[in-house]
């Protein structure tokens, strides 16, 4: 009786026409489909929000397995569990991997690099991640909530390698900064109608791993998952310190998760967290326009 559960669904309608001054007229439809669900329960003083969802530009009745996933996240929750600070290994799901990849997103924008403010600057063809990252940014990705023929210059979509066994491969371009920096545009000029085009990431993917979800857990003799946060607004995006309030998340001791964590938070570095990756997820999901697998990290902060 204290279980409720609110969802919905969205379709949207897009039509782009994009002219220019060397005599481009391009226009392209497409239309993105949005499951959204959120459920809570409220008890003995306690209050507990689980939040799902699912996104294509393709359509399918995701409900069920949504649906699936908040009623696994509820029961996981009935029982409650502490932790005392410190370091430990740690699980993230793929809801809360692009809070870390937003970091990297940031790092590989080329006006960032264009104006010497990311700390990928002169990193080219180095390594900067675990050997097991891979990521590229794909515009023609089937499907996708980014795919497009062409980006907000009119320039044409193509994939780009971002990252290729852990070394950082190309940064993103428009053409602006393309030119600044004596290079070509990547594709990923992004604009509105009323704004100024700018560097922008498209399908952001990162490959997946092939360790699945339980097989994580098992491993952990002690340790965290965490699957949502709140807070993160309190991070340093641009160097990679993050902070953030534990919206949802489990204690795992001995290989078996035995409760739901409150009160806690974790902070890292997101560059330093993903040179320290133990396993990647054989699962990928869509999170908006960023597709990745849940990643195990080998340690990270908590703190009560």
């Amino acid at each position: 009786p204290n279980f409720k559960c609110e969802g919905g669904a969205e379709k949207t309608e897009i039509e782009v026409t994009i002219m220019n001054s060397r005599g481009l007229s391009y226009s392209f439809k497409k239309t993105n489909y949005a499951f959204s669900f959120y459920a809570f329960l409220a008890k003995e003083g306690d209050f507990l929000g689980v939040q799902e969802g699912e996104a294509s530009s393709k359509y399918k009745d995701w409900s069920f397995f949504v649906a699936r996933r908040i009623t696994e996240a509820i029961r996981l929750s009935r029982k409650k569990s502490k932790i005392n600070p410190g370091r430990y290994p740690a699980i993230f799901t793929p809801k809360v991997v692009p809070l870390l990849l937003q970091s990297l997103k940031v790092g590989i924008n080329g006006k960032t690099v264009q104006k010497k403010a990311s700390p990928l600057l002169g990193k080219l063809g180095t390594r900067i991640v675990s050997p097991c990252i891979n990521i590229t940014d794909d515009p023609l990705f089937s499907f996708g909530l980014a795919t497009a023929p062409l980006d907000g210059e009119g320039v044409p979509s193509r994939r780009t390698q971002i990252i290729k066994e852990g070394v950082l491969k190309s940064f993103i371009y428009d053409l602006q900064t393309a030119g600044l920096m004596g290079t070509e545009s990547t594709a990923n000029g992004a604009r509105g109608y009323d704004s100024l085009p700018s560097p922008s990431t498209s399908n952001f993917i990162l490959k997946a791993g092939d360790t699945s979800f339980e097989e994580m857990v098992k491993d952990i003799k002690e340790g965290i998952i965490v699957d949502q946060v709140i807070g993160s607004g309190q991070s340093n995006t641009l160097m990679g310190e993050f902070s953030v309030n534990l919206d949802l998340g489990y204690k795992v001791e001995k290989g078996k998760i035995v409760g739901r964590l409150k009160d806690i938070m974790v902070s890292g570095n997101a560059y330093t967290m993903f040179n320290q990756v133990a396993a990647l997820g054989s699962e990928l999901r869509w999170v908006g326009s960023t597709r990745t697998p849940g990643i195990y990290f080998k340690e990270i902060n908590v703190a009560g």
